[in-house]
Parts: structure tokens; C-alpha cells; sequence
């Protein structure tokens, strides 16, 4: 397992897709998430900071951080576990006074309350394993993963961060 971070946000602009691509802390390894419209949103704002316009009424992942918040809970850690049929599955971690608790979770609502709890984020070995087995299936090695990202020209994602 190894640590991540949010290196960032992305909109594919020929498909229109939202992804949070993940990487590793101490290396290179990246691993990247679709996500929903909503999601990127929520990252967007935690990402952002004070720069991001705060909504009028708490939006799902504010509400959720207050309800763990007044029951004493805490996000300490947030994995991504496993890659199933092209969907990421995530195990959220609280600690309370009294419990320790791993929720699933999916991964795009997981990273949000890390942010929001500035908790980490970790990828399993194995879903490094199963993307690059998937990336191989698809017709590309990682090196030619890579190397097709490294040719992305700016106008082809728009980025947050």
C-alpha cells in the first residue's frame, strides 16, 4: 500500500468526463478516478480553499463532515482497495472516542472527506496491479500510457488545482 495525494482535477474534453488522478507521495505512480460532476465540485472547493465561492447552503460532503464532527468521529485514513469490472471500491476510516470503524465507501465521496479531514490517502498494490493489467488489456503498456498523457496539449483537459 502507499500513500497519494490529489495531484489534481481534470475534464476530458472530448468525452466530458471528470477524473481525480491520485499520486504517490514518495514515487511516481498515478492512478486515475473518475468521478461525477458533483464530486469534482467538492474537491474543487476543498482544493481550493479560500479562493473557491462558498455555496448558500451546505453542499452533501460540508453536511456529512458536520454530522461526524458533532458525533465526535473523525476521518483518519481513506484506501482504495480494489478495482472491479472498471469501478473503484474505498474503505473509509473513523475513529471515534470509543470505535474504530472502516465504512465502504465510493472513492470520489472518500477523497472528498479526506480532504475535508486532512486524512490520508492510500492505494492498495493490488489496484495498482488490476489498473495496470487493465491498461494492458486496453492495448497500452504504462510506458505507453504514459507517454500518450505526456502528449495531452492543456486544451485537451481543463485542470483545477
Amino acid at each position: 500500500m502507499f500513500e497519494t495525494t490529489v495531484q489534481g482535477l481534470f475534464i476530458d474534453r472530448k468525452t466530458g468526463e471528470f477524473l481525480t488522478v491520485l499520486k504517490e507521495t514518495d514515487g511516481d505512480r498515478t492512478v486515475p478516478i473518475w468521478i461525477q460532476f458533483n464530486d469534482m465540485l467538492a474537491m474543487a472547493k476543498e482544493l481550493s480553499g479560500d479562493d473557491f465561492p462558498v455555496p448558500p447552503r451546505p453542499l452533501t460532503h460540508d453536511l456529512a463532515r458536520e454530522i461526524l464532527t458533532s458525533l465526535n468521529a473523525r476521518v483518519t485514513r481513506v484506501r482504495i482497495v480494489n478495482l472491479d469490472d472498471h469501478v473503484y471500491h474505498a474503505q473509509l476510516e473513523l475513529d471515534t472516542d470509543t470505535n474504530h470503524l472502516e465504512l465502504d465507501a465510493r472513492p470520489s465521496d472518500a477523497i472528498v472527506l479526506a480532504l475535508k479531514f486532512e486524512a490520508p490517502i492510500f492505494v492498495t498494490d493490488k489496484v495498482m496491479e488490476q489498473h495496470r493489467h487493465l491498461t494492458i488489456q486496453a492495448g497500452q503498456t504504462p510506458k505507453s500510457l504514459l507517454d500518450r498523457l505526456q502528449q495531452f496539449r492543456p486544451e485537451d483537459f481543463m485542470f483545477f488545482r
